[in-house]
């Protein structure tokens, strides 16, 4: 299994339109895809709370992380006309977008 983190920094007051094409449009065209896992989106504590609890600032407003049975149904997701269609629609609401991926060698339900 492997885990694609994508993550996003909002363009200026856009990131509930950001949030809403994630979820709706790209994650919803995902699910539907061989080898698609399961995907969470995560989006920082207030800076305030990070302080007190001296954990680090993130650099970005949201983070994506997808899970795949490999890499290759992955990048076959990626190179389908449907992500062609809505990979657009989620960065025109981001002012930056990285990502990396990880080998999920070990998954526990504790």
């Amino acid at each position: 299994m492997i885990a694609l983190n994508v993550y996003f920094t909002s363009k200026s007051d856009r990131a509930a339109e950001l949030e809403r094409t994630i979820i709706e449009v790209w994650l919803e065209a995902m699910r539907k895809q061989p080898g698609f896992l399961r995907a969470t989106m995560n989006t920082p504590f207030p800076d305030e709370e990070l302080e007190a609890l001296e954990a680090s600032k993130p650099t970005h407003t949201h983070e994506v992380v997808s899970y795949w049975e490999s890499e290759r149904q992955r990048r076959d997701w990626v190179a389908r006309d449907i992500h062609q269609e809505v990979w657009p629609q989620v960065v025109a609401y981001a002012d930056s977008v990285s990502y990396t991926l990880y080998t999920c060698d070990e998954t526990w339900n504790m």
